[in-house]
């Protein structure tokens, strides 16, 4: 194992030693990681793009309707699917490198064992499901908005299946770089979502259920696509195996990964879900949470784009780092940062620049326009320290520090963000902009720590661990 080692590590040196800090080759990995970063950002937006649609609809039936299911929306995700997306993050790791060390047959066996995994956790959630009316109304909500978004939550519980299997398949022809079949099956799901939602919704008057069942329907023909590419394609025909004698190993080296990796995804995300809630605390919280509502759905809209960097960090890291390339597993990280700035720069300027018009496409409140003008500032910051912290959460992930994650999450967000938030919002009165200077302290508190551990990375030293994980299952 050691000479193995030794000689991954002793292989990147002819490499790149002529090439190192050369443009050409730093240019080439510019191309390569926004090669693929793009699509998967385009994949994220399709995605988001079903859930707006159903709410949309919803929202033409009643004030009641989108209440529902903007409250049932809330639920699965904070209770499902961050759960089953945050746990296929280990795969990023365990993929990638098996990937980039060339053991192919260890690919399909690290995704069935994540199937594996993330199918009970499903069926745990649809109990807790069973009851989120009366936890619903135990935390304040309207009786009637929580009978109709439980009847719309168990109706989303195919939906969830469905990403149990996608999540892990998603990762799977990621670490491939096969990124684009990813692109094509998301956007005709898109395609697919949208007519059958309306005549779900409106044309058989199932209504929000008919919405639930939409979101399900192309959640489905989405893992349909890709598995069906998998089996066929040429290009999985190495890595779509199935090896009965690695699964255990595979599923406790996968467990190993998933837990904190899940811890990584949900403690971020978690926080941002409490927020709205939060607000309605507050003096004026019809006002207050009109305008966080459109902070977070700008914010959203954008986070898709460094999303798509940190997958594609997460790829390229894992697979260079499996490959046992140190160097080329550095350059990654530079570009993935050069990426970043030039992202967040240009669209911080274009949302300070429509600082005074871009809340009109939210609301015709004159009041919450000019409340969202005053908050533009916070949201160029947010766009930064966003993108600053999911990129190097994506090396992360790609290196196999989501325990470091996990940890860095609980200490920026819950520790530092939270109660820094609250007492802004509540204590000097900054009411929702001090709930939003929390998020921003935590995400850049967040970006600092990781920044910290990448910085002082001993990238030769990695790759050797890198190694350890094929070691135990070889």
């Amino acid at each position: 194992m050691l000479e193995k080692e030794a000689l991954l590590v002793k292989d990147d040196g002819p490499v790149v030693a002529g090439e190192k800090g050369s443009w050409p080759v730093f240019a080439a990995e510019l191309k390569s990681s926004a090669g693929m970063a793009a699509p998967l950002a385009g994949v994220s937006v399709a995605q988001y793009l079903c859930q707006v649609v159903s709410v949309a609809f919803a929202g033409h039936i009643g004030q009641l309707h989108l209440s529902a299911v903007a409250v049932a929306s809330s639920c699965v995700r904070v209770s499902g699917l961050t759960i089953v997306t945050g746990t296929a993050g280990a795969l990023e790791t365990l993929c990638g490198q098996a990937y980039g060390a060339k053991e192919y047959n260890k690919l399909g066996t690290y995704t069935y064992a994540a199937i594996a995994s993330n199918l009970p956790l499903c069926f745990l959630v649809s109990i807790l499901w069973m009851f989120i009316d009366r936890i619903l109304i135990s935390l304040g909500q309207d009786p009637e908005v929580s009978e109709l978004a439980r009847s719309y939550t168990l109706w989303l519980f195919p939906t969830l299946l469905a990403h149990a299997i996608l999540q892990p398949v998603t990762r799977f022809l990621q670490a491939q770089g096969l990124v684009l079949p990813l692109f094509y099956s998301s956007f005709a799901s898109l395609l697919f979502h949208i007519p059958i939602c309306y005549y779900l919704v409106f044309k058989t008057g199932l209504g929000i259920i008919g919405a639930a069942m939409a979101i399900s329907l192309s959640s489905w023909l989405d893992v349909a696509i890709l598995a069906l590419y998998i089996r066929f394609s040429s290009s999985c025909k190495h890595s779509r195996g199935f090896v009965s004698s690695d699964f255990v190993p595979s599923l406790k080296q996968f467990l190993r990964y998933a837990i904190p990796s899940g811890a990584m995804t949900c403690l971020e995300w978690w926080l941002f879900e409490l927020v709205p809630l939060i607000s309605g605390l507050l003096p004026n919280p019809k006002l207050e949470t009109s305008v966080l509502s459109v902070c977070l759905t700008t914010n959203s809209l954008h986070y898709v784009i460094p999303y798509g960097l940190a997958a594609a960090g997460s790829t390229r890291v894992s697979n260079e780092l499996g490959a046992g390339k140190p160097e080329a597993a550095k350059r990654a990280v530079y570009a993935l940062l050069v990426l970043w700035w030039v992202e967040a720069t240009i669209l911080s300027a274009l949302l300070f620049i429509f600082r005074n018009t871009f809340g009109y496409a939210f609301s015709n409140s004159v009041e919450v326009i000019n409340y969202v003008t005053k908050f533009a500032p916070l949201l160029c910051l947010s766009f930064f320290f966003d993108g600053f912290h999911l990129v190097l959460g994506g090396v992360a992930r790609g290196s196999g520090w989501q325990h470091l994650g996990a940890m860095t999450n609980m200490v920026a967000y819950y520790l530092v963000g939270a109660p820094v938030g609250a007492l802004l919002a509540f204590g000097h009165h900054l009411n929702a902009k001090g709930l939003w200077y929390g998020i921003v302290i935590a995400s850049g508190l967040q970006g600092l720590i990781l920044a910290f551990f990448t910085l002082f990375t001993n990238w030769n030293e990695q790759v050797s661990v890198s190694l350890l994980p094929m070691s135990l299952i070889s």
